[in-house]
């Protein structure tokens, strides 16, 4: 069927005995029933609904750039931020920074002289898997879905302002990244990087300062970005050895020190380890040699002293350790050694605990990697306690209280 001479409506009938959809120039890629096979009724009806819609939308509909102008930089009555606030929403200030940049360099470029109803999910489904960097190089498929989430805040506005019902942002899937899964060192792995004595670790890790960060590593399961900002005085002198406690870490995007771990937000006052005997040792050697006292930082960048030292560089040495004993491929990065701590104490000690030292609220099921060995020899430790049931055969220590009333109860007069 033809569109009615100067109407912004369209009709379609797709079997003889279905009813009359009408599609809307303003509401492209949607068609509507009418509800009735009589093109006069069809009609009135597709007039009734223009009047509806005029009635509820505004009369002017910008185009994308106009709408989202400064949208996540503004902070009046009703802007994203001011929303983010009343809804208690806790962002860091650079996230606004960023989904701005988002918006203005891969957004509007592509949808910003479409006006906000016309934006359909189709075309943003076949844009996103494209999406490119500046530089021209793909994105990876998490930065698009970092692009699709500033889309969907976006067109969240256009629906609150009224300019249309749907998001059709929200209507495009986010795209399937590979996960990169982490795994432990090995235990023989694990043996000859961290072996007991002083000077073979410093050799193996080629210096004393990487011999002290990467045995913190092993023995607390910290995040990089946590063990880089240590001081001095976060190291703890206990009954029983040396601890560490902080609740400071090295920003990944500012590569400055924050305040605060990522515990911090979830009621947790920061991160807290244990060092064993041959790490302690270690740390008391650093701490002597470099003359650091008070709150000193423990770490800084090999060539700026000045700098905290940043998670590349760390693991950028780490891979080339793992490289010299052939112990590299492809994944293994330095986060593997905290997901090593976790798998080697997970089952001898509560989850509780675990989870403060590991700076979780919960343990996470993904850094266990536990294999049927493992769990057997964790039961075989405790074999006694299986089968002391074996010993009590034959009598039992349930007994009802009735039976011990009865034993107590005086003979009858």
């Amino acid at each position: 069927m033809k569109k009615p001479q100067n109407k912004p409506y369209y009709f379609r009938k797709r079997k003889a005995k279905a009813y009359i959809e009408v599609r809307f120039a303003h509401i492209p890629g949607r068609w509507f029933s009418t509800g009735t096979k009589d093109m006069t009724e069809a009609v009135l009806f597709a007039e009734r609904q223009l009047k509806a819609d005029s009635l509820s939308k505004p009369a002017y509909i910008p185009t994308l750039s106009e709408f989202s102008k400064d949208f996540f930089m503004k902070d009046d009555p009703g802007s994203f931020r001011d929303l983010d606030r009343k809804y208690k929403r806790k962002r860091a200030p650079k996230y606004y920074d960023k989904a701005q940049a988002i918006l203005d360099n891969h957004i509007l470029p592509r949808f910003g002289n479409i006006i906000v109803t016309a934006i359909m999910a189709r075309s943003i489904e076949d844009w996103l898997p494209d999406i490119k960097l500046l530089n021209g190089k793909e994105a990876a498929d998490n930065t698009k879905n970092k692009i699709l989430d500033v889309f969907r805040y976006v067109m969240d506005g256009v629906k609150r302002e009224g300019y249309r019902d749907d998001n059709p942002a929200r209507e495009v899937s986010s795209i399937s990244a590979e996960y990169e899964e982490r795994e432990p060192l090995p235990p023989d792995q694990a043996e000859l990087l961290f072996p007991p004595e002083a000077d073979a670790r410093i050799r193996i890790w080629h210096g004393l300062m990487w011999a002290v960060y990467f045995s913190i590593l092993y023995d607390t399961g910290m995040r990089p970005g946590e063990i880089a900002a240590l001081r001095v005085c976060d190291i703890y002198q206990t009954p029983q050895g040396l601890a560490v406690g902080t609740s400071r870490a090295v920003n990944t995007d500012t590569k400055k020190i924050q305040e605060r771990v990522k515990t911090t937000g979830k009621g947790l006052a920061g991160r807290f380890g244990l060092l064993y005997d041959d790490t302690a040792e270690l740390v008391i050697r650093y701490i002597r040699e470099e003359g650091l006292v008070g709150r000193a930082a423990l770490f800084h960048a090999p060539r700026n002293k000045n700098k905290p030292l940043g998670a590349e560089t760390s693991n950028k040495h780490f891979k080339q350790v793992m490289t010299e004993h052939g112990f590299y491929h492809e994944g293994v990065v330095q986060y593997c050694v905290r997901h090593t701590y976790e798998t080697e104490r997970r089952g001898d000690m509560s989850d509780s605990i675990l989870a403060v030292s590991m700076g979780h609220t919960k343990l996470r099921d993904d850094y266990d990697h536990r294999t049927v060995p493992d769990m057997i020899m964790r039961l075989d430790r405790e074999r006694d306690k299986f089968f002391a049931n074996r010993e009590r055969r034959g009598r039992s220590d349930v007994v009802s209280i009735s039976e011990l009333m009865d034993e107590k109860k005086p003979a009858h007069r």
